[in-house]
């Protein structure tokens, strides 16, 4: 009961930042969208973010708060500091595109350029937030993280308890994780799958479910929000295994597509929120109730149906 008390405290804590997003269909496809692309910072990511922030002490944030992100978890912070009034520090990779810096910066961030990867940039982070007595903030190697993202779950649940499958695009891994542990701890109540969702050219948290390992180095991908290894510390690898049903990999080609058919429904999401998509329609049962979480707004660029034929068309984030 733990893990539903934690989520419990968070849905209560959470809604001066964060707002319960509709869950409903578009089409007579029938597939329910969980329409996170709706959050006023542009994703899932502030759910976490704000329940992360709230739990600490005032003291402990006051010096200011650290993550390592190339877009929507710093986004998510920026949103917090606007109302509490603290400063906020993001550490991006060294190949981070310049647009998406600037966005950061524009948004209220400070930026420190550190490392090739997440996992260095992580710990660079993590050393940051400790010399200057800082908040770090991750979301996948904290638990308070993880508890705000869960209520996703926890709504989804409220909203339609009779749903047979959950699609949820995995980049940190953190979002699936939250809603596996919310539904697990359910305890005998009738439960969805859980089926995270990765790009096939940034696939290692699917190899590590899979394989228990992580064996081949991401690629870039139209789904760069989804791009990358996990961070330094992070708690999500043998959480998925224990939470979620099956990870599932789509190329870009049917992430583009995905994001294209929701452009043309007017939704205009990141490629990488429309991965659960389009493994609902690569791999779905039409006798399955399904829901999809579409995690993120395209928030950088004007976007049209045309704008996901390239992936230069649009900045998207993690």
């Amino acid at each position: 009961m733990g893990h539903i008390r934690e989520i419990n405290a968070a849905a209560s804590r959470i809604p001066s930042f964060a707002k319960r997003t509709p869950f409903h269909t578009l089409d007579v496809e029938g597939v329910l969208f969980k329409r996170e692309d709706l959050q006023e910072s542009g994703s899932f990511k502030i759910r976490g973010a704000a329940n992360r922030f709230l739990t600490v002490s005032e003291p402990a944030r006051r010096n200011g708060v650290v993550t390592v992100s190339s877009g929507n978890t710093g986004r998510a912070l920026c949103a917090i500091s606007e109302k509490c009034s603290t400063s906020v520090h993001v550490f991006v990779l060294e190949d981070c595109e310049t647009a998406k810096v600037a966005h950061l910066q524009r948004a209220g961030a400070e930026v420190h350029v550190a490392g090739h990867s997440f996992f260095a940039a992580s710990l660079r982070a993590r050393q940051f937030a400790h010399a200057h007595s800082m908040l770090f903030c991750s979301s996948s190697a904290d638990w308070e993280f993880l508890h705000g993202v869960a209520t996703i779950g926890l709504e989804l649940h409220e909203d339609d308890p009779d749903l047979d499958v959950i699609y949820v695009p995995i980049g940190g891994g953190g979002l699936a994780a939250g809603v596996g542990l919310f539904y697990t701890a359910l305890n005998g109540i009738r439960q969805p799958r859980i089926v995270g969702v990765q790009s096939s050219r940034s696939r290692p948290i699917y190899e590590h479910f899979h394989h228990g390992r992580i064996f081949s180095e991401p690629r870039s991908t139209a789904a760069d929000c989804l791009a990358g290894e996990p961070e330094a510390g992070a708690i999500i690898l043998e959480i998925d295994r224990k939470v979620l049903s099956d990870i599932v990999l789509v190329t870009d080609g049917e992430i583009l597509e995905a994001a294209a058919r929701l452009a043309s429904r007017g939704i205009l999401v990141e490629p990488g929120a429309a991965a659960g998509y389009a493994a609902y329609l690569r791999y779905a049962d039409a006798n399955d109730r399904t829901g999809v979480i579409l995690t993120g707004a395209a928030i950088t660029c004007e976007v049209s149906h045309a704008a996901f034929s390239e992936k230069r068309g649009c900045q998207t984030h993690r």
